[in-house]
């Protein structure tokens, strides 16, 4: 279940990696599995998360997964 953007968030992708979000963007949109991309724009070295049914994307880092989870699989 994706419960929206929040600063620190970790989100668990469908290939099972972890990332965490390092904005402060909070949005809260509740999807049952939504679709999900990674974008990297090179120019600038970030990688964003863009999740469907959301108004932005978030600027997110891997995750070793020593925190909780806050967010599910989508």
């Amino acid at each position: 279940m994706f419960e929206g953007y929040a600063p620190g968030r970790v989100y668990e992708l469908g290939d099972g990696s972890l990332w965490r979000q390092e904005d402060r963007t909070s949005e809260y949109v509740c999807r049952e599995q939504p679709k999900a991309k990674l974008l990297y724009d090179r120019s600038i070295n970030v990688t964003y998360l863009d999740v469907e049914g959301t108004s932005g994307v978030v600027a997110v880092v891997p995750d070793s997964g020593m925190r909780g989870l806050s967010a599910g699989a989508f």
